[in-house]
């Protein structure tokens, strides 16, 4: 039996304490993440006093963060490419859909010509 609360405290305590901290030094905010839970707190300006922003949902620590330079680099062309074969998947997809939908329109217009 104490095997077990020896795992339960440790899974809580696991999911609960922060395993990184990232200050950006531009706005001047400061995120924390943990396993179930992600907190930015935002400076605020003049007699504010600034803004927390907690949200709760499973974070892995193991997905790493994008940088935003990567996603509309100019410079490298290279970097913000999406992978390719998923949008080819998904653009043959909404090409079969697309098709379906003219078909259909097209029976659906030859279907009281040949009625009458």
């Amino acid at each position: 039996m104490k095997l077990w609360k020896v795992l339960g405290i440790t899974a809580l305590a696991a999911s609960l304490i922060p395993y990184r901290v990232n200050k950006d030094d531009e706005t001047e905010s400061t995120t924390m993440d943990a396993l179930l839970w992600q907190a930015t707190r935002r400076p605020g300006e003049g007699e504010d006093k600034g803004t927390l922003d907690i949200s709760i949902g499973f974070k892995s620590p193991l997905q790493t963060k994008r940088e935003e330079s990567a996603l509309f680099a100019d410079d490298e062309p290279e970097a913000a490419v999406v992978d390719a074969p998923l949008t080819e998947v998904i653009e043959e997809a909404v090409d079969a859909a697309v098709e379906e939908v003219i078909a259909g329109a097209e029976d659906d217009k030859a279907g009281p010509e040949a009625e009458g």
